[in-house]
């Protein structure tokens, strides 16, 4: 944790995955489906076309932005020593104003304001959006519950700016004040040794942090499916991903961002001053522990 002495939690396991796209969706709009956008500035210009072009029925992105999404942009999130937020810099502010054009297009689903991730889902699944990330765990449900999806589905990097993935990671920690702190950390050790981490891999769609790991044939040879084709693709990203969510920011912190976002993309508030806001209630936050 920036500015605190010691460790804060161990690293565990990580995550990352793909974009997901419906071809048929981006062919209808007169997209080429083997073209799926890679920077923001081509997701923002294919998404205003895709929503004119399909009279507003179809958005392409079901949800707003998050703090991973600025970093994806190229925001600077915090100063270099962490000690305060500053994703309200113009990069910031250029972002929100580009989704708060989206969501007046059409571009945005009508839900984005409060969707969460499996919400986000269902609109993909249902096909009224036409982009949604996800992983391999998604692609088999694809295939078993949206069959109709499933065959125009297209797999792609997700889109960034600076040519680094998102790296999701979970971490186990230990209570300080645990009185029997020895065990605990003994058993965090077991937890999060590369064997242990190895076996949680192969039962659900994660990837190890521990050293190494991701050089398992496991995670770098394809064997035809498209699970593995996704697995392998995103062992490798996971070589150059970044934690672009800092360590510093809070659930309640996330809340005051998410609030901040809906107000300007609802045209409530200027991008600028609703970030402007954000940061400072976010930096008061951590201030104050």
């Amino acid at each position: 944790m920036p500015g605190l002495p010691g460790v804060y939690a161990f690293p565990w396991y990580l995550n990352t995955g793909p974009m997901f796209y419906n071809k048929q969706l981006f062919a209808r709009a007169g997209l080429d489906p083997e073209k799926p956008p890679k920077t923001y500035d081509r997701l923002f210009a294919d998404a205003v076309t895709m929503a004119k072009r399909s009279g507003g029925k179809t958005a392409m992105l079901a949800s707003t932005p998050s703090i991973e999404d600025f970093g994806r942009y190229g925001v600077r999130l915090m100063n270099s020593s962490g000690t305060r937020f500053t994703f309200n810099d113009p990069k910031g502010v250029e972002l929100l104003r580009h989704y708060r054009e989206l969501y007046a297009a059409g571009a945005l689903d009508s839900q984005a304001l409060t969707a969460q991730a499996e919400s986000a889902g269902r609109k993909f699944e249902q096909q009224s959006v036409a982009m949604n990330p996800g992983s391999a765990l998604d692609l088999e449900n694809f295939r078993k519950e949206a069959p109709g999806l499933y065959r125009n589905i297209g797999i792609t990097d997700a889109v960034n700016n600076t040519g680094r993935a998102n790296m999701y990671v979970q971490g186990l920690m230990v209570n300080a004040q645990s009185r029997v702190k020895p065990a605990a950390v003994a058993f965090a050790h077991f937890v999060t040794g590369a064997q242990q981490q190895m076996a949680f891999a192969r039962k659900v769609a994660i990837f190890p942090s521990t050293k190494g790991t991701l050089d398992d044939p496991y995670f770098t040879r394809e064997d035809g499916t498209d699970a593995t084709r996704v697995r392998v693709a995103a062992a490798r990203s996971l070589r150059t991903a970044v934690n672009y969510t800092p360590v510093a920011l809070s659930d309640q912190m996330k809340t005051v961002l998410r609030n901040a976002v809906a107000r300007a993309v609802q045209g409530k508030q200027s991008p600028k001053a609703a970030l402007d806001a954000a940061a400072a209630e976010c930096n008061r936050l951590l201030a104050t522990g």
